[in-house]
């Protein structure tokens, strides 16, 4: 008989993994972000979109986050993809660190920040992620195509 699986390592309590392979993650509704404060001065707009796409894993939406700087309204602008970090396993654009990033980016560098959440393990196994990156640039191509 196998010993009770227990944690050997603990990222805050936010990913926990188990000695037998499992891992344990908060949603991000379980986190409290309150001692994480954002950091915004209103000099940038940004809105969450919804990108309904059905994809090969039958996972169908894509969330982004845009972010645009608010003086910047008849300049084109470049563009940068923020893909948080994390280790394909945590993350997100929501989260306040990730937040105050995009905000300070588009800021600072006049440009429009473009945040895409993306499949996360161990319910998604690479490439899900990669692919789902993929899917938020093909998103922003096609946009691109539907202007010319």
């Amino acid at each position: 008989m196998g010993s009770i699986p227990h944690v050997v390592e603990d990222c805050l309590g936010i990913l926990q993994v188990y000695s037998d392979g499992s891992i344990f993650r908060l949603s991000d509704d379980q986190i409290d972000f309150h001692n994480f404060p954002i950091k915004d001065d209103g000099s940038v707009i940004w809105k969450d979109i919804i990108y309904n796409n059905q994809n090969k894993d039958g996972k169908d939406s894509l969330y982004l986050r845009l972010y645009k700087p608010k003086c910047m309204a008849k300049k084109q602008l470049p563009i940068i993809y923020f893909f948080h970090g994390g280790g394909f396993c945590v993350g997100s654009r929501v989260w306040p660190n990730c937040h105050s990033c995009c905000i300070r980016l588009s800021s600072e560098l006049e440009a429009l920040v473009i945040a895409p959440d993306y499949s996360l393990a161990p319910e998604y196994r690479l490439p899900a992620a990669m692919d789902d990156a993929f899917t938020s640039i093909k998103w922003l191509q096609d946009l691109a195509i539907g202007f010319m």
